[in-house]
C-alpha cells in the first residue's frame, strides 16, 4: 500500500505544476499593461506586438488606398480579429503566457478603439476566445481520462485512489479488468476545481450508477461503459468552464488601471471665464482670447484626431463655421483680405502635403509582406469571394453566361426552323462543311403566292426573337463593358500600388482565375496583359493630404479658427490665438518631415521620417492668416 502511495504522490506532484495559475497570468497581464503604457519595451511580445501594430496600421492604409473604405462583407471582422493574428502568430511558452498575452490584446483593443474595458467586451474579444476555446478542449480531453479514473475508483475496479475526497460507493468483482492511473493529466488541479461544481457530482453520480447497472447486465464490456459515461460527463464540463472564463474576464475588468482623461474639465474653466467675459465688456477681449488662444494650444499638442468625438465636434463647428463665413463675405470688409484667405484654406485642403511620399511605398516595408496582415490584405483585395476582383470577375461571368445561354437558344430556334422547312419539303439537303450550303425544291409550294402567307407565319416569331436577343445582347455587352472597364482600373491600381511580390501574386492569381475558374473569360487575359502586367513599373509612392497627418490637421484646424474669430468677433479676440497659430506653424514646418499618419479612428497612428518633398502651404497659410488677424489690430490702433 506504501508503494502505491508514493507512486501516486509521484505522479501528481509534477503535475500539479502543470495547471493553469490564473494569479501569475494575471500579474503578467498588469505587467504587459503598465510596460506598454511606459513606452520601454522589452518583453518579446510586447515587441512583437508594436511591430504588428504598425503593420496592421500598413495593412489598413493600402486597403484604403487601393480598395477605398467601402467594405462589401457581410460580416465585417472587429478590432479583436485583427489584433487575434498577433495572437495566433506568436509562440507562447506556457499558458499562463497565453491568457495574459490574449487580455493583453483584449485591453489594446478598447484602447484603440476608445471604449472602457468591461467583462462583456473580454468575453467577445478573439484572442481571449481562442484561448478558452482552446483550453476547453484540452480540459475536455482531459477530462474523460480523469473521470473514468474517478469511476473506476468508486465502482472499486481499482484501488488507486484519485487525489479528491472519494469512497468507494460499490465493489465489483471483475477480475479480468486492468486499470493504469493516466499520468498525462496536465490539468489536473484544473479537473479537481471543475470537479466541486455540484452539477458535475450530480451528473456524475448518475454516470455512476449507470455503470453499475450495465456492469451486471454486461460485465465483460465493463471498460466501453465507463468510458462511454466518462464521455458524457466530460461534455458537462464545459459550464464549469464557461464560469471560470466569465470569474476571469469580471476579475480583468476590476484590476485593470482605467485610463482618465481630464481635459474635459477645460470646459468647465472656460465657463467660468466666459461668464465674467460676457458681464465685463473691459475684460471680454482678454478673457475670450485667452480661451482661444488655450484651445489652440490644446488642438496642436493635445488634440486626438481617431476620437470619434473631437473630431466630430471640431469638424462640425470649424467646417460649417467656415462654410457660413464663406457665405456672409460680401458684407464684410475689407473684403479682398477675407477672400484670400478663404482661396489659400481652400487650396490648403485640396493640394496633398507631401505630394510623393517614397517611404510609403509598399516595396519600402519588407517585413509588413511577411506578415499575417499582408496576406489579410491580398485575401480582402483580390482572393476572396467577397473581394472586388471576385465580385468583377463573377459579373462578367454571368453576364457571359447568360448572353451564351441567350445565343444557343436563338441557334435551337433557327435549328427548329430549318428542320421545320426540310419536313415541309421546302429543303431537301442541309450540308455543314466547308462548303456549306442548303438546296431548296423551287417546285415546293412554300414559294408561291399562296404559301405567302405560311412564310410570314413561319418566320416572324423568329424576327421578333431575333429582335430581342439582339436588344438584350447589346445592353449585355454595355454593362460587360462597363464593368470590365471598372475592373481594369482597380486592377491597374491595385498593380501601382502594390510591392513586385504582390504584382507576381495578382499576375498568377488572374491567369488562374481566367484558365481555370472561369474559362468564358479565358479572352480577358491578353487584355490584362497588355493593359495592367506588361508595362510594370516601379511601385507608386502615394501623396499625403493635410487630413491624413496629425500636425497638419492641428495647424489647419487652428487656422480655420483664427479665421472665423476674426471675420465674426471683435479683432482683439483674435490676438491669442493668432500669435499661437505662429507659433506653432513655425514649429510644423521645421518638423514636417516627422509624420504621424492618421489611417482610421480604430487604427494607431502610423508614424514615420520622410526625405520626399513636403508641400508647405498649409504652414504659409498659417501665418499669412495669423498676420492678417494682427495687421487688422494695428492698423485700426486697437493695441494701444
Amino acid at each position: 500500500m506504501l508503494e502505491k502511495t508514493l507512486l501516486l504522490l509521484v505522479l501528481i506532484i509534477p503535475l500539479m505544476c502543470w495547471a493553469l495559475q490564473l494569479p501569475d497570468a494575471l500579474n503578467l497581464y498588469l505587467e504587459l499593461v503598465h510596460e506598454y503604457e511606459s513606452g520601454s519595451i522589452q518583453n518579446p511580445f510586447l515587441v512583437k506586438t508594436v511591430q504588428s501594430l504598425e503593420h496592421f496600421a500598413l495593412y489598413r492604409y493600402y486597403r484604403f488606398l487601393i480598395a477605398g473604405s467601402v467594405d462589401k462583407r457581410e460580416a465585417t471582422p472587429d478590432l479583436g480579429y485583427y489584433l487575434s493574428l498577433i495572437y495566433s502568430s506568436y509562440d507562447f511558452q506556457t499558458e499562463e503566457e497565453q491568457l495574459a498575452a490574449a487580455l493583453f490584446l483584449s485591453y489594446l483593443s478598447s484602447k484603440l478603439a476608445k471604449t472602457r474595458l468591461t467583462a462583456d467586451y473580454i468575453m467577445k474579444d478573439a484572442s481571449f476566445i481562442d484561448f478558452f476555446t482552446h483550453y476547453r478542449n484540452i480540459i475536455s480531453r482531459e477530462a474523460r481520462s480523469f473521470f473514468a479514473w474517478i469511476i473506476t475508483y468508486q465502482v472499486g475496479l481499482t484501488d488507486e485512489k484519485p487525489p479528491l475526497d472519494l469512497i468507494q460507493s460499490y465493489r465489483l468483482e471483475i477480475s479480468d479488468y486492468e486499470f493504469e492511473p493516466p499520468n498525462d493529466l496536465k490539468h489536473l488541479a484544473d479537473l479537481i476545481s471543475f470537479y466541486s461544481d455540484p452539477a458535475i457530482q450530480s451528473i456524475l453520480t448518475q454516470a455512476l450508477e449507470r455503470v453499475v447497472e450495465k456492469a451486471k447486465k454486461d460485465p465483460s464490456r465493463i471498460s466501453a461503459h465507463i468510458n462511454r459515461e466518462a464521455a458524457f460527463v466530460a461534455r458537462d464540463i464545459v459550464k464549469p468552464i464557461t464560469n471560470f472564463q466569465t470569474y476571469v474576464a469580471q476579475t480583468v475588468q476590476k484590476m485593470t488601471p482605467v485610463e482618465k482623461n481630464y481635459w474635459w474639465l477645460r470646459f468647465v474653466v472656460y465657463a467660468f471665464v466666459i461668464f465674467p467675459a460676457v458681464r465685463f465688456v473691459k475684460l471680454r477681449g482678454l478673457l475670450l482670447g485667452c480661451v482661444l488662444g488655450f484651445e489652440a494650444l490644446y488642438l496642436f499638442f493635445f488634440f486626438d484626431p481617431t476620437s470619434m468625438y473631437e473630431s466630430l465636434i471640431y469638424g462640425l463647428v470649424l467646417i460649417l463655421g467656415f462654410a457660413f463665413a464663406a457665405l456672409r463675405l460680401p458684407k464684410k470688409r475689407p473684403i479682398w483680405l477675407n477672400v484670400v484667405c478663404i482661396i489659400l484654406i481652400v487650396l490648403t485642403a485640396i493640394f496633398p502635403l507631401v505630394p510623393r511620399c517614397e517611404e510609403l511605398s509598399m516595396d519600402k516595408h519588407e517585413k509588413f509582406l511577411d506578415s499575417k496582415y499582408y496576406d489579410l490584405l491580398k485575401r480582402e483585395l483580390y482572393v476572396d469571394e467577397l473581394s472586388p476582383v471576385s465580385q468583377y470577375v463573377r459579373r462578367l461571368s454571368s453576364t457571359m453566361y447568360t448572353s451564351m445561354e441567350d445565343t444557343k437558344a436563338i441557334v435551337s430556334d433557327l435549328v427548329e426552323t430549318l428542320a421545320n422547312l426540310s419536313s415541309r419539303g421546302v429543303v431537301t439537303e442541309i450540308l455543314l462543311s466547308s462548303n456549306y450550303g442548303a438546296f431548296f425544291n423551287d417546285l415546293s409550294s412554300f414559294f408561291s403566292y399562296g404559301g405567302s402567307k405560311g412564310r410570314v407565319e413561319m418566320f416572324q416569331p423568329l424576327s421578333n426573337t431575333l429582335r430581342f436577343y439582339l436588344l438584350d445582347e447589346k445592353s449585355r455587352m454595355k454593362s460587360f463593358e462597363k464593368d470590365l472597364s471598372v475592373l481594369l482600373d482597380y486592377s491597374k491600381k491595385l498593380v501601382e500600388y502594390s510591392a513586385p511580390k504582390m504584382q507576381q501574386e495578382f499576375k498568377q492569381h488572374i491567369e488562374n482565375l481566367f484558365s481555370t475558374k472561369y474559362p468564358i473569360l479565358s479572352d480577358l487575359q491578353s487584355t490584362f496583359e497588355k493593359r495592367i502586367f506588361q508595362n510594370f513599373q516601379r511601385t507608386a509612392s502615394p501623396h499625403i493630404r493635410i487630413f491624413n497627418n496629425r500636425s497638419s490637421l492641428s495647424v489647419f484646424l487652428i487656422t480655420i479658427l483664427v479665421f472665423l474669430t476674426n471675420f465674426f468677433l471683435n479683432p482683439k479676440i483674435s490676438v491669442g490665438p493668432s500669435i499661437v497659430l505662429l507659433i506653432v506653424s513655425v514649429l510644423g514646418w521645421l518638423n514636417a518631415h516627422n509624420l504621424m499618419l492618421i489611417v482610421e479612428q480604430t487604427s494607431p497612428l502610423l508614424q514615420l521620417q520622410t526625405s520626399s518633398l513636403v508641400n508647405p502651404l498649409v504652414f504659409l497659410t498659417a501665418m499669412f492668416v495669423a498676420s492678417v488677424s494682427l495687421l487688422k489690430l494695428f492698423r485700426r490702433g486697437e493695441l494701444r
